[in-house]
């Protein structure tokens, strides 16, 4: 098996978990372009629905892939004690627990 090209890094992951985000907010951004009758449906309702239940899904993706990443690099309530106590030694703050 070949090398990657490039190492993806932990802001690389942030990123990609950010532009699922935004396409959350185009489709929602739709969603209520459609509702208030700047695109003609059949049935604006169902149209609005629909796009409000991706939107959500994609949600709840970028939350998971959010977690798979803080488990990941042992951030937040997966950092060790001893990991937390390092990064207030050098930043002066705590992480989030």
């Amino acid at each position: 098996m070949s090398e990657p090209l490039f190492d993806v890094s932990r802001f690389d992951i942030e990123q990609e978990i950010m532009e699922i985000g935004n396409f959350v907010s185009i489709l929602k951004n739709y969603a209520d372009m459609v509702y208030d009758g700047q695109w003609t449906s059949n049935s604006q309702d169902d149209i609005h629905t629909t796009l409000h239940g991706f939107a959500h899904l994609l949600d709840a993706h970028a939350d998971k892939m959010m977690h798979s990443h803080v488990k990941h690099y042992r951030l937040n309530q997966y950092a060790t004690d001893e990991e937390k106590e390092l990064v207030r030694v050098d930043t002066g703050q705590a992480l989030n627990d």
